[in-house]
């Protein structure tokens, strides 16, 4: 209450990105508070045996997990665990550093609750990046996104090697590794969502895979049942253990959002509300149809309790929030944690 009525309506004056960068900020400077960590905790944490989940080998205190592209280069792990999150996903990292796109480059759409992105994959290099997340003492799996890194490779091979090199790096120090094939990854501006490169590109990622590492595949809300399935058959043939859905969206069809406004923002990816829908369809389609054993992140639209436990009964066996956050604010997981306890129980 106190997000909705005092800190969201100050943090919307400023654009999307300042506002933030003006949470991230404050929050990396209190999380180096041990009594600021455990008051969090206190008040956000929801912790029963019933919301424990294990799956590909991992155990998640409970099925809510930051979605990539929050915490880019792990520098929040300790406040955001005290948030009450079960797992947290950082990235994407990508081989080299990158500074992403020209600002602005993230917009809201309050009507819709909704974020339009143009990050362009900011990070400050899987090396790096990396290297932070060895130091981690924090108790929840930690997973890596992973792309490939913007403007720099001119052809499939080097683009695929990027990947790898990022790959090897993450293998030394996350739970689980996630490969994010869903923005346009090559030179000649195709995408490894493309069945013959996705191949390729499992074909050479995954021989550096290390034991009891998980490795998963991360969709666009815009892929069809038809490539769909071509993708996951791909990755099953190949073991991949689980599948994240959906990433961001290109299209803007329904939208409450004024047209024109929509027209001035231009390209980016869609994020929120709108993704439900596709979101809930895309798990059903994936556990009933594809991929009945394997793990299951569903991401897009989540911004309550009723929306996580629709895509924990469509087959997710964990969920992943971000756009909600901005506009619900930072006890969302804590409240649908608490839903999931009191009204529904897990396990």
């Amino acid at each position: 209450m106190i997000y909705q009525k005092l800190l969201r309506p100050w943090l919307f004056r400023m654009d999307a990105e300042t506002a933030h960068h003006t949470v991230f900020n404050q929050l990396k400077k209190l999380q180096n508070s041990d009594a600021f960590l455990q008051l969090v905790s206190e008040i956000a944490a929801v912790k029963s045996p019933s919301l424990q989940i294990t799956t590909s080998g991992l155990t998640f205190p409970n099925p809510v997990g930051l979605a990539a592209g929050f915490d880019k280069n792990a520098e929040l792990l300790p406040g955001l665990a005290a948030s009450g999150f079960g797992f947290l996903e950082i990235g994407s990292i990508t081989a080299q550093q990158s500074d992403g796109n020209p600002k602005p480059r993230m917009f809201r759409l309050p009507a819709d609750e909704a974020l339009i992105n143009r990050m362009g994959l900011n990070n400050e290099g899987a090396a790096a990046i990396c290297d932070r997340l060895k130091k981690r003492s924090i108790n929840i799996p930690v997973g890596v996104n992973i792309a490939k890194t913007p403007g720099v490779h001119k052809n499939t091979d080097s683009s695929i090697q990027d990947y790898v090199t990022s790959f090897k790096l993450a293998s030394e120090t996350a739970d689980y590794i996630t490969l994010n094939i869903s923005c346009p990854n090559t030179g000649d501006g195709k995408s490894f969502e493309d069945p013959e490169l996705f191949r390729m590109l499992l074909e050479n990622v995954l021989p550096h895979r290390a034991p009891g590492i998980p490795v998963f595949v991360k969709f666009s809300a815009d892929t069809d049942d038809s490539q769909l399935e071509k993708l996951i058959k791909i990755s099953e043939e190949h073991e991949v253990d689980g599948y994240v859905a959906v990433n961001t969206s290109t299209f803007r069809n329904g939208l409450n959002t004024a047209p024109e406004l929509i027209e001035r923002i231009g390209k980016g990816g869609l994020s929120g509300r709108p993704l439900r829908s596709t979101s809930e369809s895309r798990v059903s389609f994936i556990r009933e149809r594809i991929a009945p054993q394997k793990t299951l992140i569903s991401v897009g639209g989540i911004a309550s309790g009723e929306d996580a436990l629709n895509r924990l009964e469509s087959g997710a066996n964990l969920v992943q929030l971000y756009t909600a956050l901005v506009y619900e604010g930072p006890q969302l997981p804590g409240k649908i944690n608490a839903f999931l306890k009191e009204r529904y129980g897990r396990g």
